[in-house]
């Protein structure tokens, strides 16, 4: 028995930062019966290739909206640039030539020329030609697997022929496989804790998408899965590369503070007096995570993101059934909802959102609700619905003044009239430098006000968007204009009597723990795989400057 179990460390490179532990799961692709003509006619194999371009357009379309909820817009772009690469007339034509020209299958067309269009790009002068012979190959592979009826599926040593996106057992699992694919990350469900991968370097797309999802990566592990035992739990370190089979009792030890960051491997941190720690959700099923993690109330919940994932508007009754769902699983803690905050961007557009004049492109939060009315009052009367469940914290976002804050709560008012509401709370984003400027009196007309680091951020220094906004963000964190921004905020909420939290990527880094507790915050919200480490940080011992 004792041999079965015992450790034994392997050596790879490290893809994408963490630390995880779970079951060993192979990725596998497996091929379903054909029958294949022994003679290729044409006129068939241009129809099959013709419906491989449409079904795969489809999954594109559902990749990017998945991965836009998920990891964000910018993550997004990977589907959106295989969209554009597949929709593009030449690189259709030049397949279906080579059927109509040469004889070839479909298959044969598809494996021929995608491999001689990628070995051209790669040797191009631009960059970002060489870039795009990754995604022709993320295209060629999903197209060929299509054609061949390839199934990607995973197994482990109890379960076999689990699809990718479920986990029939509801294990944590290592995701063992020769190569990932830039849809694996976005496909695989929440039991997927962390990747092993024989080929694929720091800079693919599937190792892009782990890490923006912080699930760690080891990459160059050779002779897969054979070097990996499918009964074998396995802790990988995504910092070092180093893979770990069966880790004793003390490595587990060693490494719990990291492991228990997810709220899952080991337990998690219990609340502590010095800084209330709420989580960030994005759909009803996530509120799973966040009880695990011992969140004290979740402080925003993206409501936007349940219809995104759907690709279409959710009418009042589905919108009350999934906020009463989170709102009956924390049973009396506190409930923050933001409002929908769509853009002027690809998924509002695909959501078919009512046009006003052509004005569209320039609304956001605050501004589209006001031009969109139905929008907010089918979720202002499934918001008051669920309230009967337990308390609602309302955030109104991108707010620019108190004016605007009133118009949009008498319309709210206005659309729950007669529903009765048990217990709504109507508070404030504080994301706009204008809605920051007259906090005061902001703060006079809502009941409570939340600080959105990320588009304060942006908004204050001028960063772009769409161009390194996330190391943008991390320098402008410790600029000293942002924390006295963040310290009148909150003196004027404690002026009002209202509380004051802060959400973003700055509540959930535990380098600023102290500093915000310094600045008079007391409660702030993030990601359910950050609290335990945000808990710890504010328990620990301060060290001024």
């Amino acid at each position: 028995m004792s041999e079965a179990v015992a450790e034994t460390r392997l050596k790879g490179a490290p893809l994408s930062p963490g630390i995880a532990v779970g079951s060993v799961c192979l990725y596998v692709r497996e091929t379903r019966d054909r029958v294949q003509a022994p003679q290729a006619d044409p006129q068939h194999e241009v129809l099959r290739l013709r419906q491989a371009f449409k079904w795969l357009g489809r999954q594109l379309e559902t990749l990017a909206r998945d991965a836009h909820a998920k990891v964000g817009r910018e993550n997004a772009e990977i589907f959106r640039v295989h969209q554009l690469i597949l929709a593009d007339e030449d690189f259709q034509r030049r397949l279906l030539h080579a059927i109509e020209e040469r004889g070839c299958t479909a298959e044969t067309a598809v494996a021929r020329e995608l491999d001689f269009y990628r070995a051209q790009l790669s040797t191009a002068d631009s960059e970002y030609l060489r870039q795009r012979a990754s995604d022709i190959r993320e295209i060629q592979l999903a197209l060929l697997d299509h054609l061949n009826r390839v199934v990607p599926c995973r197994r482990c040593k109890d379960a076999s022929h689990c699809s990718v996106d479920h986990c029939r057992l509801g294990n944590d699992h290592i995701l063992v496989g020769e190569e990932l694919s830039a849809s694996l990350p976005i496909e695989t469900d929440g039991h997927t804790v962390g990747f092993i991968v024989e080929k694929g370097g720091p800079n693919s797309h599937a190792v892009i998408l782990a890490r923006a999802q912080r699930r760690p990566a080891v990459g160059n592990i050779g002779d897969l899965p054979n070097s990996i035992p499918l009964d074998a739990q396995v802790l990988i370190n995504g910092d070092t590369g180093e893979v770990i089979l069966n880790p004793s009792a003390e490595t587990l030890v060693r490494y719990q503070d990291q492991l228990s960051d997810d709220g899952r491997s080991l337990p998690s941190v219990d609340p502590v007096p010095e800084l209330k720690v709420m989580a960030n959700i994005e759909r009803s099923t996530d509120v799973r995570e966040a009880l695990v993690a011992k969140a004290e109330g979740i402080g925003l919940y993206r409501t936007e993101m349940e219809l995104l994932v759907e690709g279409r508007l959710l009418g009042e009754a589905e919108q009350r059934t999934r906020y009463s769902e989170v709102v009956r699983a924390m049973a009396g803690k506190p409930v923050c909802i933001r409002l929908l905050d769509f853009g002027a961007d690809k998924a509002a557009t695909c959501l078919q959102l009512p046009q006003q004049g052509g004005a569209m492109p320039e609304l956001r939060g605050a501004r589209l609700l006001l031009a969109c009315t139905e929008l907010l009052r089918d979720q202002a009367r499934a918001l008051a619905r669920a309230s009967r469940d337990g308390p609602i914290h309302v955030l109104y976002p991108m707010i620019v003044d108190v004016e605007q804050f009133r118009e949009l709560r008498a319309l709210f008012d206005e659309a729950v009239a007669d529903l009765q509401p048990f217990e709504l709370y109507h508070g404030v984003l504080f994301e706009v430098p204008s809605a920051c400027l007259e906090a005061r009196r902001i703060l006079t007309a809502a009941d409570f006000g939340c600080i959105g680091t990320n588009d304060l951020i942006q908004y204050l220094f001028a960063v772009d968007r769409c161009e390194g906004m996330e190391s943008s963000n991390t320098r402008r964190e410790t600029d000293a204009l942002l924390w006295r921004l963040i310290e009148d905020l909150s003196r004027a909420a404690q002026a009002a009597g209202k509380p004051m939290t802060i959400c973003g990527e700055l509540a959930g880094n535990p380098d600023f723990s102290h500093r915000i507790i310094r600045a008079g915050i007391t409660a702030v919200s993030t990601s359910p795989s950050r609290i335990a480490r945000v808990r710890r940080a504010a328990r620990s011992k301060p060290t001024y400057q």
